[in-house]
């Protein structure tokens, strides 16, 4: 059940238990209790199942119309009774729910090892930059395809279905629905910018304040999460799978979380001193660490001190 369907079942049980239901509300009420979950791992057997329902049913119904019966309960016995009741539902109503929270699979690239190919249930399959975080449900592809990028970038190849569209979303609310398409979404987590990137198909991307856009191959969609800010670009996505990888006006935050996780490096560097750099600049899948800290250098004038896996930045 949807938590906004929950929240009506709810409001219905407390007016039961107040004696305001109107006959309309009662037939619902009776509905939603005869259509109690009859598949999936609600129940541990037939037994809980008949014995939690029994106990919700007496709870509401059998009590209740009892105390409506018996007119000469004092008002504070019959308050507390429609206490009781509502109560209990709520109790029942609380486990049922908590006990199906669907099991989630977490995939984490190791830093440092490369990039990793995953093929989700739904034969759709996932390339992760080294040091990406995704989560999904275990049962993907049987109630839903969405997908969660917790932290950093992933390239997305959609198989096509009709049952399901396919959603990536990125912590801060911004959405990517797609029925089947090519495409990377990139949010880091020392990050605020969001980018998504299409390669083939058409992308719809929400986001929290009701933004929507339609982004179709060669489009990209820059976010900035704090003022809620989309800029679009046009031009050719280069598919950084192969190695290498370009980017377009990073932050400093996002260019040293490069550098760990590609090269598995351990970065320092003072925020304050590197807040307004930007970056533009292509890293090739031939270039070390050193290659990339001589471009920075380069192009910001930043003086680093590199020494075994630890870089401090001057």
């Amino acid at each position: 059940m949807k938590q906004s369907e929950q929240h009506i079942i709810n409001s219905l049980l407390e007016k039961h238990s107040l004696g305001i239901l109107t006959p309309e509300e009662r037939v619902l009420l009776e509905k939603w209790y005869a259509d109690f979950p009859q598949q999936g791992k609600v129940w541990a057997d037939a037994a809980e199942k008949t014995a939690m329902k029994d106990a919700l049913k007496g709870e509401i119904f059998d009590v209740i119309a009892a105390e409506e019966v018996d007119s000469v309960k004092s008002p504070l016995r019959r308050i507390w009774w429609q206490a009781a009741a509502v109560i209990a539902a709520l109790a029942v109503i609380s486990l049922l729910y908590s006990r199906r929270e669907p099991a989630y699979e977490l995939v984490t690239a190791a830093a440092g090892k490369g990039i990793v190919r995953l093929q989700l249930p739904d034969q759709s399959e996932i390339w992760l930059e080294p040091g990406t975080v995704v989560r999904y449900q275990k049962d993907f592809g049987k109630r839903n395809r969405a997908i969660e990028l917790r932290d950093g970038m992933a390239f997305f190849e959609v198989k096509q279905q009709t049952d399901y569209p396919f959603i990536v979303s990125v912590p801060g609310g911004i959405q990517a629905k797609v029925l089947g398409t090519g495409f990377t979404v990139r949010k880091y987590a020392q990050s605020e910018n969001v980018a998504i990137m299409v390669s083939s198909g058409a992308v719809q991307v929400t986001d929290s304040a009701g933004m929507s856009s339609i982004l179709k191959a060669g489009q990209q969609l820059h976010y900035q999460l704090t003022d809620h800010i989309a800029t679009r670009t046009e031009g050719d996505v280069e598919d950084w799978r192969d190695g290498n990888l370009a980017i377009s006006d990073a932050s400093f935050q996002e260019v040293a979380r490069i550098l760990e996780n590609r090269y598995g490096l351990q970065v320092t560097f003072n925020a304050a001193n590197v807040a307004s750099y930007c970056f533009t600049l292509r890293i090739n899948k031939q270039d070390t660490a050193a290659d990339v800290l001589e471009m920075l250098k380069d192009i910001s004038g930043l003086e680093y001190t590199f020494t075994g896996n630890k870089v401090i930045i001057h």
